[in-house]
């Protein structure tokens, strides 16, 4: 699917959710597209097209969006600043005080009790400082993203990786909370069956 009907349908989704009556594209969680249907209900056939694909799909479908049902828990609760830009922060007492820059180069001030930093991130094995260097060496990847089997585990064996991590194995589903109905079956037995055998 083109890249503009991706965002159709997801700005569609996004705005005021599924709606009522006949259509021609089926509704999945992630969106109302014949080619959202197949991220979703393939996601075990993903990992069979080129890693280049993969690669591909996984940055392009579905980027940074809030789905419908969170409009209601934002408007008019949560303050929102579009069109600015970050350019610095500091302490200030137990407060912090940003400051931004618009679009027509007006700098504004804001000061408040907590900052989330949430910028996104490329998957990258190296970053995974928790894992030993020697482990994080014998992991086999594509792209920076681990290489899993079925079972979602990677090459290091009985170290297996979900959400994000797995979306480059099976596509774009796993970067979503539903994509867990398709990981934690397939997690959990190939956990269980690791277990009996050793």
């Amino acid at each position: 699917m083109p890249r503009s009907n991706y965002s159709r349908a997801l700005r569609s989704w996004c705005s005021g959710g599924p709606t009522p009556g006949p259509h021609w594209q089926p509704d999945t969680p992630l969106g109302r597209s014949w080619a959202l249907y197949a991220v979703v209900h393939q996601a075990a056939a993903f990992r069979l097209l080129p890693a280049s694909a993969r690669l591909h799909l996984v940055r392009r479908v579905l980027g940074p969006f809030g789905s419908w049902w969170l409009k209601p828990r934002l408007d008019g609760v949560v303050t929102v600043h579009l069109g600015q830009r970050l350019t610095g922060a500091r302490r200030e007492g137990d407060r912090v005080v940003l400051t931004t820059r618009d679009s027509h180069g007006r700098t504004h001030m804001l000061e408040t009790d907590h900052v989330l930093a949430a910028t996104g991130y490329r998957v990258r094995l190296d970053a995974l400082d928790f894992l030993s260097p020697e482990l994080r060496a014998q992991l086999a990847h594509t792209g920076g993203f681990p290489r899993l089997d079925l079972g979602l585990q990677s090459s290091v064996p009985g170290l297996y990786f979900t959400g994000i991590q797995a979306a480059a194995t099976f596509g774009p589903l796993l970067r979503f909370t539903c994509g867990t109905e398709f990981a934690a079956p397939r997690l959990a037995g190939a956990v269980a069956q690791r277990t009996a055998s050793g």
